[in-house]
């Protein structure tokens, strides 16, 4: 008569060992997933972050050669034209498109999107300083946050508003978490009358060895 054999209890696996094992299998996949999770948020932020690093750049590049085209163009009492203020600047400068031809240049910073755009914004100049109506504003960079704008004096120190007849050495950003850095600095050279803006001319006041 045969016997009948019962299973060896170490053959296959336990019902504990097999839901051990999909344990560990979920553990595995978590893992992975994770890791992958946060190597493409890493590759976003690294993204995003040069984006901003590039925004910035251009608008500090509009920002100096804006200044580098800076006027000395005076109103009727005979006050040079600039207005500086905590959260707008404006000054005569060469329009970019129309070489020689004097305009009124206007940069504002304006609340948007949880932080602050700065925009730009230009006014053909009339007689006796006076401006006609603004172009319609244009946004050139956002930064997080609110800024400011800040007015650097011969001194070397920054303002926050300027009021002297003269314009300052420069004009800066300044974001209100961080207000001891001042950034986007844009340094205004030794200005030039209107008049001498193409070169030496019969109205030009400056004599022709100051030209190149």
């Amino acid at each position: 008569m045969s016997k009948v054999q019962h299973p060896d209890p170490e053959d296959g696996f336990t019902l504990i060992e097999a839901l051990v094992a999909l344990a560990l299998g979920v553990a595995v996949v978590v893992v992975v997933l994770s890791t992958l999770h946060i190597a493409s948020n890493g590759a976003a932020r690294a993204v995003s972050a040069a984006a901003q690093a590039d925004s910035f750049a251009r608008a500090g590049a509009i920002l100096a050669g804006d200044a580098q085209h800076g006027l000395r163009v005076r109103d009727g009492a005979g006050a040079v034209l600039f207005d500086g203020q905590a959260q707008s600047v404006s000054f005569a400068y060469t329009a970019r498109f129309t070489p020689g031809t004097p305009a009124l240049l206007r940069y504002a910073l304006v609340p948007a999107q949880g932080g602050t755009d700065l925009t730009r914004a230009e006014a053909v100049l009339l007689a006796q300083g006076a401006a006609g109506p603004f172009a319609a504003a244009q946004p050139i960079w956002h930064g997080a946050g609110l800024w400011e704008f800040r007015y650097l004096n011969a001194a070397g120190t920054w303002q926050r508003d300027w009021s002297d007849p003269d314009p300052p050495r420069a004009f800066g950003l300044v974001s209100l978490n961080a207000p001891q850095a001042v950034e986007l600095v844009a340094s205004f050279p030794d200005l030039i009358e209107a008049d001498c803006a193409l070169g030496p001319s019969p109205d030009c006041r400056l004599p022709a060895e100051v030209f190149p």
